[in-house]
Protein backbone atom coordinates (compact mmCIF):
# COMPACT_ATOMS: atom_id res chain seq x y z
CA UNK A 1 0.00 0.00 0.00
CA UNK A 2 0.77 3.75 -0.67
CA UNK A 3 0.41 5.20 2.82
CA UNK A 4 2.90 2.46 3.78
CA UNK A 5 5.45 4.40 1.84
CA UNK A 6 4.55 7.66 2.32
CA UNK A 7 4.87 6.83 6.54
CA UNK A 8 8.15 5.07 5.70
CA UNK A 9 9.62 8.10 4.14
CA UNK A 10 8.09 10.87 7.04
CA UNK A 11 9.76 8.83 9.64
CA UNK A 12 12.60 8.44 8.56
CA UNK A 13 13.22 12.26 7.96
CA UNK A 14 11.67 12.95 10.63
CA UNK A 15 14.58 10.68 12.42
CA UNK A 16 16.84 12.07 10.08
CA UNK A 17 16.03 16.04 10.91
CA UNK A 18 16.20 15.29 14.37
CA UNK A 19 19.92 13.60 14.69
CA UNK A 20 21.09 16.12 11.74
CA UNK A 21 19.36 19.01 13.89
CA UNK A 22 22.41 17.96 16.25
CA UNK A 23 24.54 17.76 13.77
CA UNK A 24 24.29 20.87 11.49
CA UNK A 25 21.15 22.48 12.00
CA UNK A 26 21.93 23.94 8.68
CA UNK A 27 20.42 21.12 6.53
CA UNK A 28 17.08 20.75 8.88
CA UNK A 29 15.47 22.91 6.59
CA UNK A 30 16.15 21.42 2.64
CA UNK A 31 15.48 18.14 4.17
CA UNK A 32 12.09 19.01 5.44
CA UNK A 33 11.24 21.01 2.07
CA UNK A 34 12.61 18.11 0.20
CA UNK A 35 10.69 15.88 2.50
CA UNK A 36 7.20 17.45 1.58
CA UNK A 37 8.06 17.20 -2.01
CA UNK A 38 9.18 13.88 -2.00
CA UNK A 39 5.91 13.12 -0.35
CA UNK A 40 3.71 15.49 -1.88
CA UNK A 41 4.95 13.88 -5.30
CA UNK A 42 4.22 10.35 -4.46
CA UNK A 43 0.49 11.33 -3.60
CA UNK A 44 0.24 13.36 -6.98
CA UNK A 45 -0.35 9.37 -9.33
CA UNK A 46 -3.94 9.54 -7.10
CA UNK A 47 -4.99 12.90 -8.53
CA UNK A 48 -6.08 11.39 -12.00
CA UNK A 49 -7.86 8.41 -10.31
CA UNK A 50 -9.92 11.14 -8.32
CA UNK A 51 -10.31 13.16 -11.32
CA UNK A 52 -12.20 10.14 -13.19
CA UNK A 53 -14.52 9.21 -10.12
CA UNK A 54 -15.40 12.84 -9.54
CA UNK A 55 -16.08 13.01 -13.49
CA UNK A 56 -18.08 9.94 -13.34
CA UNK A 57 -20.52 11.35 -10.50
CA UNK A 58 -20.73 14.78 -12.13
CA UNK A 59 -21.76 12.86 -15.14
CA UNK A 60 -24.43 11.07 -13.83
CA UNK A 61 -25.62 13.30 -11.28
CA UNK A 62 -26.02 15.88 -14.08
CA UNK A 63 -23.98 18.22 -12.60
CA UNK A 64 -22.92 21.51 -14.76
CA UNK A 65 -18.78 20.94 -16.14
CA UNK A 66 -18.47 24.53 -14.94
CA UNK A 67 -19.18 23.71 -11.32
CA UNK A 68 -17.34 21.10 -11.82
CA UNK A 69 -14.28 22.75 -12.78
CA UNK A 70 -14.87 25.43 -9.50
CA UNK A 71 -14.94 22.73 -7.02
CA UNK A 72 -11.84 21.08 -8.17
CA UNK A 73 -10.23 24.53 -8.14
CA UNK A 74 -11.85 24.62 -4.85
CA UNK A 75 -10.64 21.50 -3.73
CA UNK A 76 -6.92 21.94 -5.42
CA UNK A 77 -6.57 25.35 -3.67
CA UNK A 78 -7.28 23.69 -0.35
CA UNK A 79 -4.31 21.29 -0.42
CA UNK A 80 -1.89 23.84 -2.03
CA UNK A 81 -3.04 26.03 1.01
CA UNK A 82 -2.72 23.67 3.81
CA UNK A 83 0.46 22.34 1.97
CA UNK A 84 1.84 25.70 1.79
CA UNK A 85 1.47 27.03 5.46
CA UNK A 86 2.02 23.76 7.15
CA UNK A 87 5.82 24.63 5.12
CA UNK A 88 6.30 28.06 6.22
CA UNK A 89 5.19 26.93 9.95
CA UNK A 90 7.84 24.87 9.63
CA UNK A 91 10.54 27.70 8.71
CA UNK A 92 8.98 29.75 11.80
CA UNK A 93 6.78 32.35 10.37
CA UNK A 94 3.35 31.36 11.82
CA UNK A 95 2.08 34.81 10.80
CA UNK A 96 2.85 34.61 7.54
CA UNK A 97 1.20 31.45 7.22
CA UNK A 98 -1.75 32.32 8.96
CA UNK A 99 -1.73 35.39 6.22
CA UNK A 100 -1.65 32.78 3.64
CA UNK A 101 -4.93 30.94 5.09
CA UNK A 102 -6.76 34.30 5.01
CA UNK A 103 -5.41 34.88 1.44
CA UNK A 104 -7.01 31.70 0.31
CA UNK A 105 -9.81 31.86 2.08
CA UNK A 106 -10.86 34.70 -0.09
CA UNK A 107 -9.90 33.19 -2.71
CA UNK A 108 -11.91 30.45 -2.03
CA UNK A 109 -14.74 32.93 -1.35
CA UNK A 110 -14.56 34.69 -4.59
CA UNK A 111 -14.21 31.20 -6.57
CA UNK A 112 -17.46 29.87 -4.61
CA UNK A 113 -19.28 32.86 -5.89
CA UNK A 114 -21.17 31.05 -8.97
CA UNK A 115 -21.92 28.15 -7.17
CA UNK A 116 -23.90 30.21 -4.42
CA UNK A 117 -25.20 32.59 -7.17
CA UNK A 118 -26.76 29.17 -9.04
CA UNK A 119 -27.82 27.96 -5.34
CA UNK A 120 -29.33 30.89 -4.77
CA UNK A 121 -30.96 31.00 -8.32
CA UNK A 122 -32.40 27.53 -7.96
CA UNK A 123 -33.74 28.04 -4.20
CA UNK A 124 -35.63 31.14 -5.48
CA UNK A 125 -36.82 29.24 -8.38
CA UNK A 126 -38.47 26.36 -6.38
CA UNK A 127 -40.59 29.23 -4.22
Amino acid sequence: MEIFKIVAVGVVSAVLIVYLKHLNSELTMPLTVCCGILILLMTVSYVEEFLSVFSNIASISGIDGSVLKIILKIIALSYLIEFSTTLIEDFGLKSIADKVVFGGKILILILSAPIIENLITTVVGLL
